[in-house]
């Protein structure tokens, strides 16, 4: 992965936590520009072209098919799904599950930094207390930060850093 991708994913986490929403656009050229990488790269080492290109797609489907189904269980939003199945071009299949769950960590970690915050850290783990020792599950008030969404583009961007300088 190269710097202008992580700029892109920087974009995009921006926008995500502005309007919650990633732009589609985003993603098209990020899948565009993995293809032209692939391409460059087969002319630059004259390495088999099937194994480089299936490797993007199969990293593309394997990183496409878990953020549905995790968007399915409510984990994601489309936007997230789509963005992270775009990487899986740039790393790779195996590579696309350590981004996928590198990003659900960030995300929990972002979370509780927004619930800390705010000062409502403490009473959701109330809540939770309480819902464990009921057996019964209360849900969050309507005003509390704890109802709404963490925005996950904030969380991507943190994961595609760590796991370009640490991992790749």
């Amino acid at each position: 992965m190269s710097m202008p991708i992580i700029l892109i994913v920087y974009y995009a986490a921006l926008y995500d936590m502005k309007h919650c929403k990633i732009p589609n656009e985003i993603i098209l050229i990020l899948i565009s520009l993995g293809f032209i990488q692939i391409l460059f790269g087969i002319v630059e080492t004259n390495s088999n072209a099937l194994v480089i290109t299936t490797n993007a797609l199969i990293g593309l489907f394997v990183a496409l098919s878990i953020s549905i189904l995790l968007y399915h269980f409510g984990l994601f939003g489309a936007g997230d799904a789509k963005l992270l199945a775009s990487l899986g071009v740039f790393i790779g299949p195996y590579n696309a599950v350590i981004l996928i769950a590198t990003s659900i960590a960030f995300s929990g970690l972002l979370a509780l930094l927004r619930l800390s915050c705010y000062g409502e850290l403490r009473p959701m783990l109330t809540r939770w207390y309480d819902s464990v020792k009921s057996h019964h599950y209360f849900k969050p008030q309507k005003n509390t930060i704890a109802h709404s969404a963490v925005p996950m583009g904030g969380a991507i961007l943190l994961a595609t850093v760590y796991c370009h300088f640490y991992l790749f």
